[in-house]
């Protein structure tokens, strides 16, 4: 997926489930003027939440977030993620939405309880 703004455009917007965690990456070929990417959270695909905020880097960058709050540890769940991306001119756009549904692994989730249990 791409999105493509002014001063240039995002691509390569992906993500996947590994995990207990949620991992979004895009990369960009232009940032003219951008200072930075909101990333947004839903679960209903309507309502987005800012869960975090990366600054700009520069042309052709790569990026990486990491979703790892407790309301990515339901299985089977679909997330919904996008970027808004700001100038510094007070301009905002918003990418494309991807859909990623959560996979936590049985055995790491109940592992994980038994030393919990033990602590």
């Amino acid at each position: 997926m791409s999105s493509v703004w002014a001063g240039g455009s995002i691509s390569e917007l992906d993500g996947w489930a590994e995990d207990t965690r949620i991992i979004i990456q895009w990369k960009t070929t232009s940032e003219d003027g951008i200072e930075g990417f909101e990333v947004q959270r839903s679960t209903d695909g309507v309502t987005f939440f800012k869960i975090g905020f990366l600054n700009a880097q520069g042309h052709s960058s790569g990026y990486t977030f990491i979703d790892d709050s407790i309301i990515a540890k339901v299985s089977g769940r679909n997330y919904h993620y996008r970027l808004k991306f700001g100038s510094s001119l007070g301009n905002s756009e918003l990418s494309d939405v991807i859909t990623i549904e959560s996979n936590i692994s049985s055995v790491n989730h109940t592992w994980g309880s038994l030393k919990a249990l033990f602590k």
